[in-house]
């Protein structure tokens, strides 16, 4: 069989590696990408148009995506008239760097034989936090009370989700300061036993990283969950950089949160289209009570719109039930504008610091 990879850059040589060694019968013919870069002239790459030629001509049998996770190739590559596009899992490529590949795989499958993938999915273990940020874009400093996930329902909606896709790369478990959470090893054995292969990332602003028990250190550093800590000017970084040192934690300090960006638009007037194509939190599909949307902001404007009294549009989400949903028409509805996006603007940073009530409106309002 001959064919082509087609996907990003960064991911040919975990694609060309998996197919080299498990399907020596698949014949590499080019690799192909939107945009080839420096690799443009270079003899093992072809352009999308040079690849549709090979097709017609006979020379190739199809195409493989290499981002499974992402619905725009699918849907431009049948467009085109490839015919069929296969996926190439990208969870093999962590199979393989765990030892774990299963005999009998076919590695390519026509995408829509199998489940599709989905490239992250964020969830609160807490609504509420232990640090009060200006302008938080989830609007965690104006959570009235503690407010904990509900366990069942994530339960539930894991395997829900299980149903719907076949992997999924990176889950974000945060707040609000999810170390708050003192269940946070129950979550994680949910996720791993359904998605054994996705990144975990736990997201703190590191207050409590010093504290934690010794148990839940290696039960982190097992289950290979990932610290990202948000390293804002309160915190001793040089101490927590000791500390993850000292117990093998995966773990990176984020100097980038020193910024922060106010995004909101009460009035509601902008163009949903535009906000949404710009907008840095699209892609961030976001997980609560069984729905799931493009972002956060349907689960948490509600305590933003009762701090201040608006009526900024709560709850457009979709629902994971919803009968005959598919993986793939969730993918396809994610990508797509809420009527949310009419109240958010074009980000505007400012630098961060500790804010304290009452709070303004302003913090949050372009």
């Amino acid at each position: 069989m001959n064919l082509v990879i087609f996907g990003d850059i960064d991911r040919w040589s975990d694609a060309v590696n998996i197919l080299t060694k498990y399907r020596p019968d698949i014949h590499i013919i080019g690799l192909c990408s939107l945009d080839l870069g420096d690799y443009k002239n270079s003899s093992a790459t072809v352009t999308l148009r040079e690849a549709l030629d090979l097709f017609h001509q006979g020379q190739i049998d199809g195409i493989i995506n290499i981002n499974g996770e992402n619905f725009h190739y699918f849907s431009l590559l049948e467009n085109l008239g490839f015919f069929p596009v296969y996926v190439l899992p990208s969870y093999f490529s962590l199979q393989e760097e765990l030892g774990k590949i299963a005999s009998g795989e076919r590695f390519i499958y026509p995408y829509k034989d199998i489940l599709p993938e989905l490239m992250q999915l964020e969830f609160h273990l807490a609504d509420h936090c232990n640090l009060n940020c200006k302008g938080c874009t989830h609007f965690s400093n104006l959570v009235p009370s503690p407010v904990f996930a509900n366990f069942i329902p994530f339960q539930n909606d894991i395997r829900r989700l299980a149903s719907l896709f076949s992997h999924i790369h990176t889950f974000y478990l945060l707040g609000g300061e999810p170390l708050l959470n003192p269940d946070v090893k129950d979550y994680v054995n949910v996720i791993r036993d359904s998605f054994p292969y996705s990144q975990i990332i736990l997201v703190t602003n590191g207050i409590l990283l010093l504290s934690m028990k010794p148990e839940l250190i290696s039960f982190l550093r097992t289950n290979r969950v990932h610290l990202s800590i948000s390293a804002y000017d309160c915190l001793d970084t040089e101490k927590i950089a000791a500390f993850i040192r000292q117990h093998g934690l995966l773990a990176d300090l984020r100097v980038e949160k020193g910024c922060f960006s106010k995004f909101l638009n009460p009035k509601g007037d902008s163009n949903p289209l535009e906000i949404f194509e710009q907008c840095s939190r699209k892609n961030c599909t976001f997980l609560g009570q069984g729905r799931v949307a493009a972002c956060c902001m349907p689960f948490v404007i509600q305590y933003f719109n009762q701090y201040f009294h608006e009526s900024i549009p709560e709850l457009e989400s979709i629902d994971l039930y919803e009968p005959n949903l598919t993986g793939h028409e969730l993918q396809k509805r994610l990508i797509a504008p809420m009527e949310l996006c009419r109240f958010c603007s074009k980000d505007v940073d400012f630098p961060w610091e500790i804010s304290s009530p009452p709070y303004k409106k302003e913090d949050w309002c372009v």
